[in-house]
């Protein structure tokens, strides 16, 4: 599974902040090789107990199951601020 790929650009795309930090610092690549152990080792994880054909392979429905479960878990970020309090509806009475 290449999750380097698709986690960067995840990341460039919804935290572009977060990625220049990294990227000046020179510790992105340090990040997405950590972040790539969390994922397979959550693909392991998730595929540890689904039945193995003789060669001891799961079935590719089961791993590419597992695969969007780690990808939809991991490729998760901080939403600004602005989003994470948001003003309460308009319809809403308000006391007097």
């Amino acid at each position: 599974m290449d999750f380097k790929v698709p986690y960067a650009l995840a990341m460039r795309e919804q935290d572009p902040k977060g990625f220049n930090e990294l990227s000046r610092s020179g510790k992105l690549e340090q990040h997405l090789q950590e972040v790539s152990l969390r994922a397979h080792q959550m693909l392991k994880d998730l595929l540890a107990d689904k039945p193995r054909d003789r060669h001891g392979l799961v079935s590719q429905a089961d791993e590419a199951a597992a695969e969007e479960v780690v990808m939809a878990t991991l490729i998760q970020f901080p939403t600004p601020e602005k989003d994470q309090n948001p003003e309460p509806p308009d319809d809403l009475t308000q006391s007097r």
